[in-house]
């Protein structure tokens, strides 16, 4: 579990957290997202997941790992008891060995927003990009009502 400090707290730009359980170096991942203006943080478990959602803007999650099993806690915090609309403002990624990247139907069955190929990382920064474009233009609109009726309560 991660032990707070209340320089957490402090942090201004998006989180970008990270379970990593692959044999593909971290670095020129890290080195992108940082470029993009995330704060990078690891995370190992559920604990680390609420810490990070209750301390800081985490709009990014990324999961690497070989089997869905390493993950299957955090994936079924975020399936199932992460409210629907802090879920909608964060983007899940799944980096798997063999995934169908980009296909709609694998990220439709992993209830992500992006699943690449552990295969693929080194084109990350297209298909993410490419990924987000695509999640942007499916929420545009539920996102326009859904603050439109927000605010007029």
């Amino acid at each position: 579990m991660i032990e707070g400090d209340f320089q957490d707290f402090l942090i201004e730009k998006p989180v970008c957290l990270v379970f990593w359980e692959l044999n593909t170096p971290l670095g020129a991942l890290v080195d992108y997202l940082k470029n993009k203006g995330f704060e990078v943080k690891g995370i190992k478990e559920v604990k680390d997941l609420l810490y990070w959602l209750n301390t800081a803007n985490v709009e990014l999650i990324i999961l690497g790992a070989s089997k869905l099993e390493e993950v299957k806690e955090i994936k079924k915090f975020i399936d199932e008891k992460l409210p629907i609309e802090k879920r909608r403002e964060i983007f899940v990624a799944y980096v798997v060995p063999g995934g169908k990247t980009l296909h709609p139907k694998e990220v439709f069955l992993y209830s992500a927003n992006l699943v690449i190929s552990e295969e693929h990382l080194n084109e990350f920064p297209r298909v993410y990009e490419r990924a987000v474009r695509y999640w942007d233009a499916f929420y545009r609109n539920f996102k326009k009502a859904y603050s439109q009726i927000t605010s007029n309560i």
